[in-house]
């Protein structure tokens, strides 16, 4: 009896099934007490380092406003007259005391605004100055002595101006005394706002059969 006892495989399965889920469930509650310290120190450390990050879901792209070199004519300007120069080509030639000047629509959430010309001083200046403006707001100073140049920005706050120099008292322009010069000029303007208005003055007293200033190679864009 005891015997057929000890070899009969009959009987209700849930009795293992028991014995055996409590097992497993015992381990795994063990499992996470160990492992559980760990894992909340690892997440706090991954959103510690994710907080300091922002995701940036537009990115700016450089549209250009505005790209000539007078060849075409005075487009959009007002002030200051288009004449083809010996040596220059077609320049923007600024008479006694002129200011030519021109108002661009600047794209909806640009964060900046560059523009970027040449300054040219042709003939025989005697240290009058050239004034660049933004928004009406004098920025920079070009002044042509005789072929030596002098620059200075005014410390316009959220505005950069640099100054590369190309060549002074080189006999390039079509006047008789020969003494002409040229920079380029890379201004930065920070948030520009919905308009930009950049023109240049003349400070010379005399006629332009004599002496003047002049831009060239004008290009605007906005980031």
């Amino acid at each position: 009896m005891f015997k057929d006892f000890i070899q009969s495989e009959s009987g209700a399965i849930t009795v293992d099934w028991v014995v055996l889920t409590a097992g497993i469930t015992g381990m795994a509650i063990a499992t996470v007490a160990v492992v559980s310290g760990g894992v909340e120190n690892l997440a706090g450390d991954t959103s510690s380092q994710l907080s300091g990050f922002s995701i940036q879901t537009a990115f700016a792209v450089s549209q250009s406003l505005l790209s000539t070199d007078f060849s075409e004519g005075i487009g959009a300007w007002v002030g200051g007259t288009v004449a083809s120069l010996t040596g220059f080509g077609d320049v923007l030639q600024l008479g006694p005391g002129e200011l030519a000047q021109m108002t661009l629509a600047v794209p909806a959430g640009a964060q900046t605004a560059t523009i970027s010309f040449d300054m040219l001083g042709i003939d025989d200046l005697s240290g009058e100055p050239a004034t660049v403006f933004i928004n009406g707001q004098p920025v920079a100073i070009y002044s042509d002595n005789h072929g030596n140049i002098t620059t200075s920005e005014m410390g316009v706050p959220g505005v950069t101006v640099e100054v590369s120099q190309q060549y002074t008292n080189d006999p390039v322009g079509a006047g008789s005394h020969g003494n002409d010069s040229r920079a380029t000029y890379t201004i930065t303007v920070e948030n520009p706002g919905e308009t930009l208005t950049f023109g240049v003055a003349s400070g010379t007293g005399q006629p332009i059969s004599e002496e003047f200033y002049a831009i060239d190679d004008v290009a605007i864009s906005a980031n």
